[in-house]
């Protein structure tokens, strides 16, 4: 049954993707990076949005800048979140004004502040859909990874979005205990910006670094086989700022984001400490739910496992967890009434 009577939307605006959930049949319809090119001359002038910001970004004749309306996964300008949405609404449904008629139900970090939460209502009240809704990001990716959070049992989820990590103990449809910490994939990227830097004299960019974190990246050293060829990387000498070709193995990306990961083991490992007692029994016997984009990253898994002493388990999905899980309850009024009463969703009216 549709909420309100209408179809829903849900859309994960995240730090550094933005995720569009239309139905059970479609999934995930549409996944861009969260960023709008305006003409540094006005900034009230849209360029293009997403996937096409990013490709036109630095390459045409006008002065222009990339910006992300969302940071650390907070709203961080109304307007220009809302004309994300709805830009990209439009691009998955292929028609105008896709919220007119529809209810949108978006994330809310789980620690959110008013100020935090009064944005991302206002983006998304602009946006003309009909009622909207926002969910805690920690639940939305719980049910979205198929969970049963609504009995009285411990579950640990830990979402490794771009800008944030969410440490999160969920148990009946609501969040007892979370720890944030403002860091994520973007810090990944930088950290071998740096290490590139500092170890190679070579200046790479963010792109470049994320799509070595992807291909070759590497969080447990069991992960890594000798007899892989290494990657060529086309950079700057730090130095002279001429051209620069290195070769690049998995290894060295491994350096680079050893001191990231273990920032997340160490994360990890105090939250476990201070999880209550009444729950401790739970999480020890169901282990960790690892979700989100940085949960791709190659070992990472393996890492946690054999840090914890837990077990570490996925969904097949894990970067659309959380727009799964929005999209179900955006469909869903029985079960958005029950995170409501739960204090792990909230709409306009309620």
């Amino acid at each position: 049954m549709p909420l309100f009577g209408a179809e829903g939307i849900g859309v994960d605006v995240g730090t550094m993707q933005t995720s569009i959930f239309l139905n059970s049949e479609d999934g995930v319809a549409l996944r861009e990076p969260t960023c709008v090119l305006v003409n540094a001359e006005n900034m009230q002038e849209v360029l293009a949005v997403g996937q096409e910001a990013r490709s036109m970004s630095g390459r045409t004749a006008r002065d222009t800048e990339l910006i992300s309306p969302v940071q650390f996964g907070a709203v961080a300008d109304v307007e220009l979140t809302a004309l994300l949405m709805v830009a990209l609404a439009e691009k998955a449904t292929g028609r105008k004004k896709p919220m007119d008629k529809a209810t949108l139900v978006a994330g809310l970090s789980g620690g959110a502040t008013k100020v935090e939460r009064a944005a991302l209502f206002q983006a998304m009240n602009a946006t003309g859909a009909k009622r909207v809704a926002a969910l805690r990001t920690p639940v939305a990716a719980a049910i979205g990874a198929d969970l049963d959070i609504a009995k009285p049992r411990g579950t640990l989820i830990i979402s490794l979005g771009g800008g944030v990590t969410e440490i999160a103990v969920l148990s009946m449809n609501s969040i007892v205990a979370l720890r944030k910490l403002f860091f994520g994939g973007q810090d990944m990227d930088e950290a071998i910006v740096r290490w590139f830097w500092r170890e190679k004299k070579v200046v790479i960019g963010m792109r470049t670094a994320e799509q070595l974190k992807r291909e070759v990246g590497t969080a447990s050293e069991e992960n890594i086989d000798a007899d892989d060829d290494p990657v060529l990387l086309k950079g700057k000498d730090a130095v002279s700022g001429a051209p620069a070709s290195i070769q690049v193995s998995a290894q060295d990306i491994k350096r680079a984001l050893d001191e990231p990961v273990q920032r997340i083991v160490d994360a990890i490992r105090n939250a476990l400490y201070n999880i209550p007692p009444e729950l401790s029994a739970d999480i020890r016997e169901r282990g960790i739910q690892l979700t989100g984009g940085g949960a791709l990253l190659d070992g990472l898994d393996k890492r946690l496992r054999r840090e914890t002493g837990l077990t570490v388990t996925m969904s097949r999905h894990p970067q659309d967890d959380v727009a799964i899980g929005l999209g179900a309850v955006a469909t869903n009024e029985r079960l958005l009434s029950a995170l409501i009463r739960s204090s792990a969703a909230e709409a306009t009216g309620e």
